[in-house]
Order: structure tokens, then C-alpha cells, then sequence
């Protein structure tokens, strides 16, 4: 399973960035629950000041990592499973809904 990480520090975690900016990143470095791993991240602009891409095993795993990210990284965590944009094209809405997919005339080969 996929999830993304939103995270914002703290003061305290401001603080540590002020003083070591690589600070989140080292966090991250030493973050360890089984069953989970870190796949990238990324400082950013706007709402949130990182995002992680996190694979996890299962969301109570997601659960763990977040507490412990959070507790290590001195950031407030928000994540939200991620799930391929390949689910939302037509073919894979025909298939969850059982549907068959519409058969392609070729114009070429249309009877007149």
C-alpha cells in the first residue's frame, strides 16, 4: 500500500530546522517500523512543509510510522492512502462495474 505523508513542523521542529537544516531529513533517515519504508521526500511550499511517499504494509503500520515520524521529525503528520490514477480510467471503471467494454468500429472496414 501507498500512502503520502503531509507533514508540518512544529516550533520545536522550526527550531531544529533553523539551527540543522537537514534536521527532517536525518529524522527520516533513522525512522525504523517494520513494515514500512520510506520511498522519498520532499521539502515543499504551500500548506505542508514535506511530503513523504511511504510504502506500508498495512494502514496500522501507517499508523505507527506517522506517531514516530511525528515524535522524531517534531512535525504534525496527516497521511492519506495513495491509489494508482490507473483506477480511474474507463477501462478499470468497466471492469469494476462488470461491464464489457464498447467494441471499436473501424471505419475502414464498415459494411455500406
Amino acid at each position: 500500500m501507498l500512502f503520502f505523508l503531509l507533514a508540518n513542523l512544529t516550533d520545536d521542529g522550526l527550531q531544529a530546522c533553523v539551527e540543522n537544516p537537514d534536521f527532517f531529513a536525518e529524522a527520516c533517515d533513522t525512522v525504523e517500523v517494520p513494515g514500512a519504508r520510506l520511498l522519498s521526500r520532499y521539502a515543499t511550499l504551500g500548506q505542508y512543509d514535506f511530503v513523504v511517499l511511504v510504502e506500508a504494509d498495512s494502514a496500522q503500520t501507517m499508523s505507527r510510522l506517522s506517531v514516530v515520524l511525528g515524535a522524531n521529525g517534531h512535525v504534525h503528520v496527516e497521511s492519506m492512502q495513495a491509489i494508482t490514477a490507473h483506477l480511474m480510467s474507463e477501462r478499470e471503471e468497466q471492469l469494476i462495474r462488470g461491464s464489457t467494454p464498447k467494441q471499436q468500429i473501424d471505419p475502414t472496414q464498415a459494411a455500406s
